[in-house]
């Protein structure tokens, strides 16, 4: 549940509001929940750099606003934390830049057996 808070949070967080009619979406599917958000990553920050902890604050004061609700403890540390707990479960999390928009892709765990009805 943290994990998809995280990334629930970062998207409102440093999603680009100056791209107008972009909406932060979630996408379920059955192996996998994707979190796309309007925007590309700031300055000289990287998918690698990422994952590493480097951050910039795209929306100042809606983090600060965040970090007052406690939905945040600091900057960059909410992206590495996503990627060591994916990591703890066997998984990989998937971070891409596509065109004007940044996606999660979290893989979800398939079960061990199938229930047959």
């Amino acid at each position: 549940m943290k994990v998809f808070r995280e990334l629930i949070v970062n998207a409102c967080v440093h999603r680009n509001y100056a791209i107008i009619g972009s909406k932060i979406r979630l996408l379920m599917f059955s192996d996998r929940i994707e979190f796309i958000s309007p925007g590309r990553l700031p300055n000289t920050v990287t998918i690698d750099k990422l994952k590493a902890g480097v951050s910039y604050a795209s929306n100042p004061i809606l983090f600060k606003f965040m970090e007052n609700l406690r939905y945040v403890e600091r900057l960059g540390r909410g992206l590495p934390m996503v990627y060591q707990e994916v990591r703890k479960l066997g998984q990989e999390v998937v971070f891409k830049e596509l065109g004007e928009e940044f996606r999660v892709i979290v893989p979800l765990r398939r079960p061990s057996f199938q229930i047959n009805y």
